[in-house]
């Protein structure tokens, strides 16, 4: 299958990246980055390269995992749209990026192309809808002309730190920039690798790659007025856990998840969190439920027209 993910490509757009990465992952150098994505390969960072700790976040966990990308053919990009060579566009962050757009609406059905739509804001791009899959991430409420979207992690970063779980709450809490301490991507996971629960919130926009960053490490967030997030935010997110932990801790106090019983019942919730995060919340997962999302409604609009059968084999279920 092949791919055209249209970016700006200049700076790190976590949705934006995410997606691309999970693309990337699933379906090797077929996915092309118009705009060569550079701070997602590795080859570009080390001694007398970039600095990874300059990025957004000090480039903690989604960039530079990116193996070599020099079979990747960006060339004659124009004709390759007018002639539909590609089977899929999509437009990683389309507030910040509409490279081409004219060519690719003029040339290619609405489900053959994607907008992402990653913006902390719930303020869409109304003359967009129809016109292509419109996924938005702050997504405030049912509306059937949008599909909710939301980050993920690579699947590589997940349990990369080993500690025994010593505390209950991490140190780091988004309520106190002064907890903002960790200056490396290890000791940032090992605080919440250490900590039974660790605090997250909503900021400009909901979704947050904390949330994720927390779950990777056999952490469960402590997410503060997850009641609020709206039914269409967040929807893959494993909510009902969360509130049920974040509501135990609350209620019993930290001093209960020192006992037997409040650590068999932080064991249990946490299993089933990690289920559904390993299942719904990874970056191969989010593209997945692009491409298949993209392949269902392809085959509405074309009943005899049926996606590969390795495409399908890659589309899981997970995210429906």
């Amino acid at each position: 299958m092949r791919i055209l993910y249209i970016s700006n490509g200049q700076s790190p757009d976590y949705l934006s990246d995410m997606l691309f990465h999970g693309l990337r992952s699933e379906l090797g150098l077929d996915v092309v980055d118009l705009e060569r994505v550079w701070y997602m390969y590795a080859a570009e960072f080390g001694e007398g390269r970039h600095d990874k700790s300059k990025l957004y976040g000090r480039g903690f966990t989604m960039f530079g995992l990116l193996g070599d990308d020099l079979a990747v053919d960006r060339t004659d990009i124009l004709q390759k749209i007018r002639s539909k060579y590609f089977d899929l566009v999509i437009y990683g962050s389309i507030q910040r990026c509409a490279a081409f757009l004219e060519d690719v609406l003029t040339h290619y059905p609405a489900e053959q192309i994607v907008f992402v739509d990653g913006e902390d804001h719930t303020n869409i791009v109304p003359v967009l809808l129809g016109r292509g899959i419109y996924f938005k991430r702050e997504l405030a409420a049912p509306d059937p002309r949008l599909r909710p979207i939301q980050f993920a992690i690579p699947e590589e970063r997940i349990a990369t730190v080993s500690r025994q779980k010593s505390k209950v709450q991490a140190f780091i809490d988004p309520r106190d920039t002064r907890t903002y301490i960790y200056k490396d991507e290890s000791a940032y996971y090992g605080d919440y690798a250490e900590s039974l629960f660790a605090v997250t919130i909503k900021k400009a926009g909901w979704d947050c790659l904390r949330h994720y960053e927390i779950m990777a490490n056999r952490c469960i967030p402590h997410f503060i007025d997850l009641d609020s997030c709206p039914r269409t935010t967040l929807m893959f997110l494993p909510k009902y856990e969360l509130r049920v932990a974040s509501n135990l801790l609350t209620s019993q106090g930290p001093a209960f998840f020192c006992t037997r019983e409040g650590l068999d019942n932080w064991s249990a919730l946490h299993q089933r969190i990690d289920l559904a995060f390993r299942r719904h919340c990874t970056t191969r997962a989010l593209a997945r439920y692009v491409i298949e999302t993209a392949s269902i409604l392809a085959q509405r609009s074309h009943p005899s027209l049926c996606p590969p059968p390795s495409l399908m084999a890659r589309a899981s279920t997970a995210c429906k």
